[in-house]
């Protein structure tokens, strides 16, 4: 996995661009990514009768209507969701009015500020037609509505931020939304390596390329990637009052009809964890998954078929007991969102992103970790983990509304894992004078294991599929 090391993080400033890596104008002429900060600096005014709460009645989102839902989310979102994916030469964030987090631009690559999220391979896709391992990179961008809060928490300079629960919360209406770009990582394979992505919107990138286990610090090169998945979540306490978000996901469908924006289908809506249901799907109420959505976005679903995307690292390599499991299902989008909290004390998250016990002293990853045999060992592959549906599993799978954090003596960052996995961390790196630790994601590739910069986890092995 690609990683930054310490150093030039403590050189990041909030405003900049990208990791200052470009490709030679002899190469690429096109646009670059141009962050934008000129969040709205006052309060937008209240939102009711939303379309997408009109489109349901009115009502609370529930499994039979959240098709409806999720369409009029994505409708909403259209004209700058197509022209961003589909008309990047043309694309202007200012003028659409959607917005960027500060503090990211030393993970950015510069053509589209994308950064690194995860890493998969064939054995977690099986009979998809994938016969590449593919790197996921990710970028965010925030609504009018959504980015007011981004104004509550960093201000005009971003370097003194505003940790409190107030200044963290959305107005009710804010949208976010995240575009996910898979690209292959092997250097004979730039195209055509999955099947289910024929047809895809390609995306020049400026990245390294090279497997991590055959070069961990390859130089960035110019290489295509494919949009593959569009996140869009909503901050609805009408339609969703147990946490007050409903989260969707589109992902891509080479069969659908229509463009490249046409063919981003619903995978599924998710508005709460359903912790009465553990983890079996026929007694959850809070989660509903498109029965048509392609094969392959439902195969990293996460625990008890809960939403999340291929992107997202919901199925992880876990101990429980003394026992391995390679790529098991033990997240979903709202149970790592709901993890999103700042302790303003330690200046992190005090619990990690999935289901696991605290780290050992000495231990490099935010949980403990476990050996090939199951037991802890520090440095070893697995995340040490509760057993599933344990009262100690559950902790990342109750409902909670954005003003509660997790823990005790933490600031709720009402469900932005932005807020508290990348940005506040990055902050924290780059403007403490004692510096004892490296954020997860920014941990050097000397280090043994490589690891998810989407979750933070241990890369799942590329080749397993149990």
């Amino acid at each position: 996995m690609l990683q930054l090391n310490l150093q030039a993080l403590q050189k990041a400033t909030p405003f900049q661009n990208n990791s200052g890596q470009m490709p030679p104008p002899s190469q690429y002429a096109g646009p670059f990514f141009q962050l934008n900060h000129a969040w709205p600096t006052s309060p937008p005014s209240k939102m009711t009768n939303a379309p997408w709460q009109v489109a349901i009645g009115n009502k609370p989102i529930t499994v039979a209507n959240a098709a409806t839902y999720t369409a009029a989310v994505k409708k909403a979102v259209t004209e700058n969701g197509r022209s961003l994916i589909m008309n990047y030469d043309q694309w202007d964030a200012a003028k659409a009015g959607w917005y960027n987090e500060p503090w990211l631009g030393s993970l950015r690559e510069p053509i589209h500020g994308a950064y690194t999220a995860g890493q998969f391979g064939p054995g977690i896709f099986p009979n998809t037609g994938l016969d590449a391992t593919f790197r996921t990179t990710v970028v965010t961008y925030y609504d009018e509505r959504a980015a007011y809060s981004l104004n509550k928490v960093w201000g005009k300079t971003a370097m003194t931020p505003t940790i409190s629960t107030d200044a963290f919360q959305f107005d009710e209406g804010s949208i976010i939304v995240k575009a996910a770009i898979f690209y292959s990582t092997d250097p004979k394979k730039e195209t055509n390596w999955w099947t289910a992505m024929q047809g895809a919107q390609p995306w020049r990138l400026f990245t390294p390329v090279a497997q991590q286990q055959d070069n961990p610090q390859p130089s960035p090169q110019l290489w295509t990637g494919y949009v593959a998945q569009f996140d869009i979540i909503v901050k609805d306490s009408q339609s969703a009052p147990q946490t007050g978000w409903v989260f969707t996901t589109l992902v891509y469908d080479s069969s659908a009809p229509g463009d490249v924006w046409d063919k981003m289908v619903p995978l599924g809506a998710q508005w709460g964890n359903d912790p009465q249901a553990g983890g079996n799907p026929a007694l959850m109420t809070e989660n509903w998954i498109n029965p048509q959505a392609p094969t392959y976005s439902t195969q990293t679903l996460g625990w008890g078929g809960r939403l999340s995307g291929p992107n997202d690292g919901a199925t992880n390599p876990i101990a429980v007991n003394g026992k391995t499991f390679d790529n098991a299902p033990n997240s979903s989008c709202m149970s790592c969102h709901s993890t999103s909290q700042w302790d303003p004390k330690q200046n992190k998250m005090v619990t990690f992103l999935l289901p696991s016990y605290p780290p050992q002293p000495g231990e490099r990853a935010p949980f403990e970790e476990c050996g090939n045999d199951g037991k802890p060992a520090p440095g070893g592959n697995y995340i040490c983990s509760p057993a599933p549906g344990s009262a100690e599993w559950m902790k990342w799978f109750q409902n909670r509304l954005g003003t509660v954090p997790m823990d005790a003596g933490s600031i709720a960052t009402d469900f932005d894992e932005v807020f508290s996995f990348k940005s506040l961390p990055l902050w924290y790196a780059a403007t403490a004078t004692n510096q004892q630790n490296a954020p997860v994601m920014l941990m050097r590739p000397s280090m043994a294991t490589p690891f998810n910069q989407y979750t933070g986890a241990p890369l799942p092995k590329p080749d397993v599929s149990k």
